[in-house]
């Protein structure tokens, strides 16, 4: 039960560190594209008009803005864990394919060796 409110705690400082970050990050994402295409800022790349080259790179700022924010979030909880409570956090759950990774290296750990012919 520990790990589980453990766990949870993580998640709400995650978010508490999230919020700020990710208001920041889209700030920045609008910022660099308006220095970038001063007359071109497609806040919504579907609308009519809007050239695929333009819609790509606005969908590939985000992204990159995206994936800064999840990472900063992530490690800026990590380091309020350390800060607040002391110790190491809780591990983060592991993705699908890093679950899949392991669980194709304990197969091949206990396989029996093959052995060749005499």
């Amino acid at each position: 039960m520990a790990h589980l409110a453990g766990r949870v705690t993580m998640k709400i400082m995650t978010v508490v560190v999230a919020i700020p970050v990710g208001i920041a990050s889209k700030a920045v994402v609008v910022r660099v594209w308006s220095l970038a295409r001063p007359a071109d800022a497609p806040r919504k790349p579907g609308e009519k008009g809007v050239k695929w080259g333009d819609a790509v790179g606005w969908a590939s700022l985000s992204a990159a803005g995206l994936v800064v924010t999840n990472l900063a979030a992530r490690k800026g909880a990590e380091e309020m864990w350390r800060t607040v409570i002391g110790g190491e956090p809780p591990p983060r759950a592991l993705s699908k394919a890093e679950k899949k990774q392991v669980k194709k290296q304990r197969n091949t750990s206990h396989a029996p060796a093959e052995s060749s012919p005499a």
